[in-house]
């Protein structure tokens, strides 16, 4: 494994898509295993045992672990940009599993041949074991997506796009500050440490949002060792990131080395987002992770927060806030929206009535004869109800008529 490279077109690189970890880890092991010289897709073999392995699964139960995995792989789809348009397809045609053998055999599906087999030009390669390690599904996905501008160094993407790329769900950390947070954060740190690239993010505002992230994307030289490292999957996650969970927590527990195990367990089976939301969430509701806590009631914490680990509390907790966010932060885009069409419709009103002055000191220069001329003029100009009206009654109707003459006025002489 430690040799292997995946080789991908670009376009499948931006293709959209949404996986977990463990399913993503598959189908790279699976794009390591084709050759350059093949013309075709192969049937690929894979023992349970190293199946399970790839994908980082618990020892128990594997065989069932792994047919769901295989399960969801043959129907999930991605959309790939094409000359031609948009092409949608699954990322595996079957799944078969040798009666007794131990073993799996994969197949791709032939849609994707032109962006796997006989790459010539506009492709990106790299070593299995740079992926392959990573935790997070995001990580991995960005790892991707700066990895073809490695050599560039730098590259600019719309935040709504780059959300699609990596398969986010439309309400999933719709909040900036969670998507900082949670999926670009978390993969800087994780490439940091286990990868050949590195990067630096600068956000760009579009109006009052922010629309575009700018990367900065670094080489890094690394040793062999932490090079191919994918034999020992699934890797430990980076002790900073463990540090990092640790100082989320009330200080008066960051010491305790049964929360500290706790986490650790946690953060080594679903990563590091899912276990900050669900210490958040125990810090938000937990009586123990109240101002004037004390020691004696860590307990209480530490089972709160297992609590919370076990069932993923904390998925509810943010989802329920990144929608708070979003419904005050759109009452406050709508209410801003409001004050500036009220602000608008008012400086429209004092043109209209500046220029209505204008127009009325203007006619003042006029002859009689320019006057009369000006007034049937502007008759001709009213709707055919409103100007019968007009003539029925000239003192009711002599106000529309002198609108309309100030309006005539306005347009020939004023406003150009």
């Amino acid at each position: 494994m430690k040799n292997k490279l995946v080789r991908k077109s670009n376009a499948l690189i931006e293709a959209s898509y949404k996986l977990y970890a463990s399913e993503k880890r598959v189908i790279l092991f699976l794009a390591s295993m084709i050759k350059p010289e093949d013309k075709d897709f192969k049937r690929y073999k894979l023992s349970i045992k190293e199946f399970a392995k790839i994908s980082g699964l618990k020892h128990k139960g594997e065989y069932a672990q792994v047919r769901e995995i295989t399960k969801r792989l043959i129907s999930r789809f991605l959309e790939i940009q094409t000359p031609n348009g948009i092409l949608q397809t699954s990322w595996l045609s079957s799944a078969e599993y040798i009666e007794g053998s131990g073993e799996v055999i994969l197949q791709f599906d032939s849609n994707l041949k032109p962006f796997l087999l006989q790459l010539r030009e506009r492709f990106t390669r790299y070593n299995l074991g740079q992926a392959i390690r990573l935790k997070s599904i995001y990580s991995i996905r960005i790892y991707e997506l700066l990895k073809q501008y490695e050599k560039i160094g730098e590259r600019v993407m719309m935040v709504d796009d780059l959300r699609h790329k990596l398969g986010l769900e439309k309400g999933q950390y719709r909040n900036f500050n969670s998507f900082k947070v949670y999926v670009l954060s978390s993969a800087q740190s994780e490439l940091a440490e286990k990868t050949d690239i590195s990067f630096e993010f600068e956000e760009i505002k579009i109006g009052r949002r922010v629309g575009k992230i700018r990367f900065f994307i670094k080489s890094r030289q690394l040793m062999t060792r932490q090079l191919f490292f994918a034999e020992d999957l699934p890797v430990q996650n980076a002790p900073d990131e463990l540090s990092k969970l640790l100082e989320l927590l009330p200080e008066i527990y960051r010491k305790q080395q049964s929360i500290k195990k706790i986490m650790a367990n946690f953060l080594e089976e679903h990563g590091f987002d899912y276990v900050a939301r669900n210490i958040q969430y125990t810090n938000q509701n937990s009586n123990a992770a109240r101002p004037g806590a004390n020691l004696t009631k860590g307990s209480n914490y530490r089972n709160y927060l297992t609590k919370a680990l076990k069932n993923d509390f904390g998925l509810a907790y943010q989802e329920d806030m990144e929608a708070a966010q979003q419904k005050e932060s759109s009452q406050k885009e709508k209410q801003r929206k409001q004050a500036e069409q009220d602000r608008l419709e008012r400086e429209k009103i004092e043109r209209e009535r500046d220029l209505a002055n204008q127009a009325k000191e203007y006619m003042k220069n006029f002859s009689n004869q320019e006057l009369q001329e000006l007034e049937t003029e502007a008759i001709q100009t009213l709707d055919p109800e409103l100007k019968e009206k007009a003539l029925k009654n000239r003192v009711a109707g002599n106000f529309t008529i002198k609108r309309a003459m100030e309006k005539i006025v306005i347009e020939r002489f004023l406003v150009k």
